[in-house]
């Protein structure tokens, strides 16, 4: 009778221990993939239902958005992010503030050459409200768009085995991808959704290459803030998006 070869006994631990590893990485994209879908979900719930609704109390309007708030928070406890890992500190902030510098001065000279040559420039509606409120809000966009959604979409698209080139071109996919989701989630204002897609393919391009949540808010900041003093109301009648659009909510 000829013997039987028997598997290795180490080679058998080392194939449990790489199934184990890649059924990990599975189940930790799908959760990611899940994640990004509640948190849109979150903001879709909000703009085109809790708004139109108004429901009493009228804290209720802002529950979607926290229980999305208390998601992103607690996958980044779990993942272990620390603040520099997302951009919630001065790590790369010089690099991001040159990488972001010449496209939004770019962006910027249009509008005010816009405003100019349309005599559009106008002062808006609670005008100090907004240029106080405004980095707050670019800021926390940012850290929901690239903090999380980005990072999230690239952990489901880009393949740790994959070559340098399809990295690359992974990751193209992942910032277009961000970038779109960006756009969606202000239906139905179309040129709004033009100019955020726009936006959200220059700041996740930044953010992958220098992740640094203020320099990519103060950027959002100054082009909302131009585009709302001096966009003409052929081109943006107003920034409200979701069932608020249609009641032609001017800024």
């Amino acid at each position: 009778m000829k013997p039987i070869n028997l598997p290795d006994e180490n080679a058998i631990d080392v194939c449990r221990v790489t199934d184990h590893s890649e059924s990990a990485l599975m189940s930790l994209r799908t959760i990611g993939g899940l994640e990004v879908a509640s948190v849109l979900a979150s903001v879709f719930l909000t703009i085109w239902v809790m708004i139109p609704l108004q429901p009493e109390p009228r804290w209720l309007i802002a529950a979607p958005g926290f229980f999305a708030l208390v998601l992103i928070l607690n996958s980044q406890r779990m993942r272990r992010e620390r603040f520099g890992d997302i951009g919630l500190s001065g790590r790369n902030f010089a690099k991001a503030v040159r990488l972001v510098a010449l496209p939004t001065l770019a962006a910027a000279g249009v509008l005010v050459t816009l405003g100019y040559a349309t005599n559009s420039f106008h002062r808006t509606t609670h005008f100090w409200t907004n240029v106080l409120f405004l980095p707050i809000w670019a800021i926390t966009q940012q850290y929901v768009l690239q903090a999380f959604i980005y990072r999230r979409i690239r952990g489901l698209l880009v393949a740790e085995s994959a070559s340098p080139n399809e990295q690359r071109q992974q990751t193209r996919w992942a910032i277009w991808a961000t970038a779109a989701l960006f756009s969606l989630a202000h239906l139905p204002n179309l040129m709004l959704m033009v100019l955020t897609l726009i936006g959200g393919l220059m700041w996740s391009w930044v953010y992958e290459r220098a992740p640094n949540l203020l320099a990519l808010g103060l950027s959002h900041a100054t082009l909302s803030f131009l585009l709302m003093t001096s966009a003409p109301d052929w081109l943006l009648p107003s920034l409200s998006v979701g069932y608020k659009h249609f009641l032609y909510q001017k800024f």
